[in-house]
């Protein structure tokens, strides 16, 4: 529990140093497992116009914050889903997190790697594959 309170400190404290709704990479210098890997993600765009991502490779969370005025010290994090092969970016994503801040919870968007998108290195339960070599 203490280690989640550290979390969520360091969120809202580094928020207060970005831009609203700027993402901010979790390892600036390269994630875990994806050094090396410089592919663009790859984004489309429904037939509602929404957004959604696969091919992540540097992860972020976003910050959505209430006013002031109406802020009830309450955060969640967001993380869309997508079976993990995709993000639902907005749908399950930015639209959550608009609302929420509008009614005083401070919200972010977790944008994370996926373990069943084309070439993953990852599993569901946060395993690295290794490949292996004869």
């Amino acid at each position: 529990m203490r280690d989640t309170w550290r979390v969520i400190l360091l969120l809202l404290v580094a928020c207060s140093a970005f831009a609203q709704n700027e993402p901010l990479l979790l390892w600036p210098n390269g994630a875990p497992g994806s050094e090396g890997k410089t592919a663009a993600e790859t984004v489309r765009v429904n037939e509602n116009g929404e957004h959604i991502i696969s091919s992540v490779h540097r992860p972020s969370i976003t910050p959505f914050l209430p006013s002031k005025e109406n802020a009830t010290a309450a955060a969640v994090i967001i993380a869309p889903g997508g079976g993990h092969r995709e993000l639902w970016m907005d749908h399950e994503g930015y639209n959550v997190a608009r609302w929420l801040s509008q009614h005083g919870v401070a919200a972010f968007v977790l944008k994370y790697r996926l373990a069943r998108d084309d070439g993953s290195a990852y599993t569901i339960d946060g395993e690295l594959i290794r490949s292996t070599s004869a």
